[in-house]
């Protein structure tokens, strides 16, 4: 019969006192945060990006002459919590005849005109991919809809300024109710 290898929460005293009143507690010991070598973006910096991202979008809306059906705006975090990427996430739906494909080539085409450079997926799938200066664009199609993803590029945001951020974009949602 193997015995278990001992437990390392026994050698610190708190964990060893918390393991003995919750034996049923997994504790798992997380490697420190490390520091960033990119310096942190500005308050100006962060709203660039999400008020560039909003106009992309707006632009999309007026030349396919269509309101997004869905929308969806954050933060999204990578793998350090003070890295992160702003995301606008939209569909169009309520296409009538038109369809999901033929409104996305539309919208490729738009891309075009924009200067997005836009590609096709490489497996042949109705999904179009273009960058522009620190965005990317994915738009791919069902049969009733488009949807869109305009994607920042990676930003070091500290917490603070992410907290004043996010209770912006809060605040936003709830005037615009």
């Amino acid at each position: 019969m193997a015995t278990l290898p001992p437990d390392p929460a026994l050698a610190d005293p708190m964990l060893r006192e918390l393991r003995e009143r919750h034996p049923d507690v997994d504790i798992v010991m997380l490697p420190p945060v490390r520091p960033l070598d990119a310096p942190a973006a500005t308050a100006a910096q962060c709203r660039s990006r999400m008020q560039h991202a909003d106009r992309v979008l707006t632009t999309l809306g007026e030349r396919l002459d269509r309101e997004p059906t869905a929308r969806a705006d954050y933060w999204w975090g990578q793998d350090h919590p003070e890295v992160r990427r702003w995301v606008t996430a939209a569909a169009f739906g309520d296409l009538g005849d038109e369809g999901g494909v033929p409104l996305l080539r539309r919208l490729a085409n738009t891309l075009v005109h924009l200067g997005w450079e836009p590609r096709p997926a490489a497996d042949g799938s109705p999904r179009v991919r273009g960058v522009a200066g620190p965005f990317e664009l994915v738009a791919s199609a069902s049969d009733d809809s488009v949807s869109v993803t305009i994607t920042s590029d990676a930003l070091h945001v500290p917490a603070d300024l992410h907290a004043e951020l996010h209770a912006e974009i809060g605040a936003g949602q709830e005037s615009d109710a």
